[in-house]
């Protein structure tokens, strides 16, 4: 039984896979319907089973979504940058949690790629990317919260601040650092952290992107890295 279900599970991941593969070629669109679950099983000679639980798979990666009535089926949607940085954070987690990147790195690639985003954001900001930052900065400076809303609100600001850059790409690998770098940094040091450093930093960064002054906001976002690494430092003494 357990071999059969592994051999199940085998098909329904290459069927997966060859559909991931021909929206990705292009072969089908955003907003199109993928062929039915009879035409699917009869073209790749499987069980509708099969078929159905490949289709699982894709609704999973947030490539297809079913909608039901007559009109319904299954439909190629296009995945969110949080979708994506989603599965590419865990697996830089997984790194961390193995000793495979170590927090020097975290720390220099934070550096090299959020200061790249700089002066974009300097001269790109809306009104509305400023009030999703302030809004951000607001709940950090909530002193009921949570360690861990604490962090969330961080990645909040630090995503509100990329996306004031307005530039696509940036966005999209942007997400990915964040999501992945800026929690397993606070999950490090947060243990001697403190919470006002942190959003008096913040603040300053705030300011500097409104009053668009894209040296101090490098600065601020510098001091800041320089701020974890130390804290990290301290954290990794007193345990030995």
């Amino acid at each position: 039984m357990q071999e059969n279900a592994i051999v199940k599970a085998s098909i329904s991941k290459q069927i997966a896979e060859q559909l991931r593969d021909a929206i990705v070629a292009g072969q089908f669109k955003i907003g199109q319907r993928l062929p039915t679950e009879d035409e699917l099983a009869q073209l790749y000679g499987v069980s509708r089973p099969s078929v159905r639980e490949a289709l699982k798979r894709l609704a999973a990666q947030n490539l297809v979504r079913a909608k039901r009535g007559p009109t319904g089926g299954n439909f190629v949607v296009q995945p969110s940058y949080e979708d994506l940085a989603e599965s590419l954070s865990g697996a830089a987690t997984l790194l961390v949690g193995m000793g495979a990147l170590g927090i020097e790195e975290i720390i220099e690639a934070r550096r090299t790629l959020q200061g790249s985003c700089m002066d974009l954001a300097v001269s790109n900001a809306s009104e509305t990317h400023i009030q999703n930052i302030e809004t951000a900065l607001q709940h950090q400076q909530d002193p009921e919260i949570s360690d861990e809303a604490f962090c969330q609100a961080d990645v909040a600001f630090h995503r509100a601040l990329v996306d004031a850059t307005a530039n696509g790409m940036l966005r999209f690998v942007m997400y990915t650092v964040i999501e992945a770098l800026i929690p397993v940094t606070n999950m490090v040091v947060t243990v001697v952290r403190e919470r006002s450093e942190i959003i008096d930093l913040h603040e300053q960064m705030f300011n500097h992107l409104k009053q668009q002054d894209t040296a101090g906001l490098r600065a601020n976002m510098d001091e800041l890295l320089d701020y974890l690494l130390l804290k990290f430092e301290q954290a990794s003494a007193a345990k030995v």
